[in-house]
């Protein structure tokens, strides 16, 4: 497969793939793949992929594995613990996550990255777990307040930087290429469907509070829309995008301020994959350099800082002199800065791009500077600073 040619699996193709579907559904879909060979295709290279990544040697497991492993179990927990509880509290969401034990940051992580039923779907059946099924006692509408809704809000914003940062400062000279990169970082941020969701919480908030957020939501959305459409018009055209409009509709998102910038999102999990320098994916076929790359998005979107360092390692061991190394290459250094790993940010600036500024061409400058915020890009100035004084 050639990075142009590279499509997103429909969600389907991996429930059927992980064994996930109804023994209906998966009569219905395996009828489908009988009629359509481009499906059958995308379920065989899923298959391939997953037995490669099976066929690396296992490892030990990283100091600390047990005990992120038993966070997560106990996170899950809490969880359904927080969903029956927001099935039928009257009371702000938030504060009945909080009340189970989590605090406002790791309640914005059950809404954005695991997922509570009725949430971000109005006709989930999961909305009444635990309380014996269909319910005919009322359910009180959730009404958040603002300090309900500024986890969410910091981690929309946090996505639409990684978007903007990553379409910005990713342009290639391939028009199918472009689009393709375009179109996975929209797919992967979820940020139009979670507009969506914030843009219907925020209707409720009192007007003089709700001018800042909604501004944010509607330039966003605006934004998204400008992207999707340019996408459509470039390939329906056969036309390269027009990136000045896309940058221009980006950098006319006005993000919200004040207490939002109080909240860091962060999920660190560990490593989602495991490399082995020993192994040849050229062999295999299945692993495109896109492919590689987009594990690094998603490890981003989900603000899971040490699985986008593994992730963006994995792509530089197979793709040492690809055409998104300098991108990977930032990934790793803006991801130890937001884990506080400023030493280790700075030599691996050092190793990729050079002692000194002069050493990198502008491209290069401009990706660094556009992939981390103000302070974060003055921390590594001043860790590269103590790094050649010693």
């Amino acid at each position: 497969m050639k990075p142009s040619e590279y499509q997103p699996f429909a969600p389907e193709v991996h429930e059927y793939v992980d064994g996930q579907m109804t023994a209906e559904n998966e009569r219905e879909f395996e009828r489908k793949l009988e009629r359509n060979p481009e499906l059958k295709k995308q379920v065989e290279s899923l298959r391939r992929t997953i037995e490669l990544l099976g066929s690396l040697p296992t490892h030990e497991p990283k100091p600390g594995f047990d005990e992120r492993v038993i966070g997560r179990v106990r996170e899950e927990e809490l969880v359904g613990r927080a969903r029956m509880q927001i099935s039928s509290a009257p009371v702000p969401v938030w504060q009945h996550i909080v009340q189970v034990g989590l605090g406002a940051a790791a309640a914005a992580l059950v809404l954005a990255l695991v997922g509570v039923p009725g949430l971000f779907q109005s006709d989930d059946p999961e909305n009444l777990d635990g309380l014996g099924g269909a319910s005919t006692l009322p359910v009180a509408r959730v009404t958040p307040t603002e300090d309900d809704l500024l986890p969410a809000l910091a981690d929309q914003q946090a996505r639409f930087e990684s978007l903007r940062r990553n379409v910005v400062h990713t342009q290639v000279e391939d028009p199918d290429l472009q689009r393709q990169l375009i179109s996975m970082e929209l797919q992967y941020s979820d940020l139009m469907r979670r507009n969506r969701w914030l843009g219907d919480q925020i209707a409720d908030l009192p007007m003089n509070r709700r001018a800042e957020y909604q501004q944010f939501i509607e330039t966003l959305d605006t934004a998204l829309q400008t992207l999707s459409d340019e996408v459509s018009r470039s390939r329906t055209e056969r036309e390269p995008m027009n990136m000045s409009v896309v940058v221009t509709a980006l950098n006319d998102v006005g993000a919200p301020r004040g207490k939002v910038a109080l909240y860091q999102i962060q999920f660190n999990t560990g490593s989602v994959i495991e490399d082995d320098p020993t192994a040849r994916i050229a062999d295999h076929g299945t692993l495109d350099e896109i492919t590689l790359y987009s594990l690094v998005r998603k490890a981003e979107y989900r603000h899971d800082f040490e699985a986008m360092i593994e992730a963006a390692e994995f792509y530089l061991n197979w793709q040492s002199n690809g055409r998104f190394k300098d991108q990977a290459n930032a990934a790793v250094i803006a991801a130890n800065l937001r884990l506080g790993c400023d030493e280790v940010a700075a030599r691996r600036f050092m190793t990729s791009f050079g002692e000194y500024d002069e050493d990198m061409t502008t491209q290069q400058r401009e990706l660094i500077r556009g992939f981390l915020n103000e302070v974060e890009y003055q921390r590594l100035i001043e860790s590269r600073k103590q790094l050649r004084d010693n």
